[in-house]
């Protein structure tokens, strides 16, 4: 007797659940069609510009060679490289004549409205200002941050700049 009675309480409480689950999806199943999904992504605040993109300046898929339009940057990029050789030349020949004269530029120290010249003159290290004669004919006429300017005996200026890092 006491086996129908657990087997009577299992099955009632197994039309409990089942009742229940059923009221649960009808349940889902209004809410759902009462309401829209709703999107995680707000579309609203997307932004949908669609420019007009120029023709491309040329063609990617040919060779280096044939088909290449030249834009305005390309000539702007090749005048720059130019300058910036020629640039590079007189800077290499002033670095020559330094050389030559085996003077250095190594630095400053500026105090007040005074600028004094630290430079390496035939290995030796010397304080110079601008009037200064530092050899037979050789005298400093002008002292900047970037270089300075030396007068020979042929009265011809010669610029050193500075080398290292200019601050």
């Amino acid at each position: 007797m006491r086996y129908f009675r657990s087997v009577g309480f299992s099955l009632v409480l197994f039309l409990f659940f089942m009742a229940f689950i059923s009221s649960q999806d009808k349940n889902q199943e209004k809410t759902e069609k009462k309401r829209p999904p709703v999107s995680l992504i707000r579309k609203d605040l997307l932004a949908v510009d669609t420019k007009k993109l120029d023709p491309p300046k040329r063609n990617i898929f040919t060779p280096n060679s044939a088909g290449r339009v030249k834009s305005a940057a390309y000539e702007d990029m090749n005048e720059r490289r130019q300058a910036e050789q020629q640039n590079m030349e007189t800077l290499e020949s002033e670095r020559l004549s330094a050389r030559s004269l085996g003077l250095r530029y190594i630095g400053y120290v500026k105090s007040g409205q005074k600028i004094t010249a630290l430079i390496l003159f035939e290995g030796e290290a010397l304080a110079v200002d601008v009037g200064e004669e530092i050899a037979e004919g050789l005298s400093i006429s002008m002292i900047t941050r970037e270089d300075i300017t030396v007068i020979g005996s042929d009265q011809e200026p010669r610029k050193f700049p500075l080398e290292g890092e200019i601050p």
